[in-house]
């Protein structure tokens, strides 16, 4: 059923968000790798799952609180959806998250993905996200920070997922390719970086600032 709806739910959510320009820096190689992008509220999930032109041979790193009809409302709740200091923001408080629960959970759950907890589950999608790569598949991640509405942190992305890149190398005996995504809205763009990876024999503790800083540089266009 989840393959199924999701062919069907496809054009339709394309009918409902912009239609993004597809612009690679370099050739796509094939090889299993990371996507990270921009998250652009629910937006870039959208992008990535309806019109990224991997999409079906790519699993989505999806929050597991807008997977379920009960937890969705809280979750747009604290997710800065609308600007808290508006003058409507108890009207959109009370409307917009019980209607999201019944439309987003059963789209989110027919895209492939993969659920992130928040909680001792946490592991698991690093397991996940380990083993799809060993099968030839890539992964999409949405590392950004938020401070506010519409106001992610340029200077700050969760790096946990980074530990993929030695687990993948150690496995595999190949480097874990990481390509920045910027979803540009404003210029109706999809731009996908030239990939990186890390460094051999230097510790993973050692690259994260190198390795966050070309995260961000390529979601967010910073020089």
């Amino acid at each position: 059923m989840g393959k199924i709806f999701y062919r069907i739910a496809v054009p339709l959510v394309r009918l409902f968000i912009p239609r993004l320009k597809v612009e690679w820096e370099v050739p796509f190689d094939g090889e299993p790798c990371i996507f990270v992008a921009n998250h652009e509220r629910a937006i870039g999930p959208l992008e990535m799952a309806a019109c990224f032109p991997l999409r079906s041979e790519s699993h989505i790193w999806i929050y597991s609180a807008p997977l379920s009809r009960k937890t969705t409302p809280d979750y747009v709740r604290n997710d800065h959806w609308w600007d808290e200091n508006s003058r409507l923001a108890p009207l959109w408080s009370a409307v917009i998250p019980p209607l999201v629960s019944l439309i987003l959970p059963p789209i989110l759950r027919s895209v492939p993905h993969i659920p992130v907890y928040h909680d001792g589950r946490a592991v698991s999608a690093i397991r996940e996200s380990l083993r799809l790569l060993q099968d030839g598949k890539n992964v999409v991640i949405f590392p950004e920070m938020t401070t506010g509405y519409r106001q992610p942190d340029p200077e700050k992305m969760n790096e946990g997922w980074l530990m993929l890149l030695p687990m993948y190398a150690r496995r595999t005996g190949r480097p874990l390719k990481v390509w920045p995504v910027r979803l540009d809205l404003e210029n109706k763009k999809m731009r996908i970086r030239a990939p990186f990876v890390m460094e051999e024999n230097i510790p993973l503790r050692d690259q994260t600032p190198d390795l966050s800083r070309k995260v961000l540089r390529g979601i967010f266009d910073l020089p």
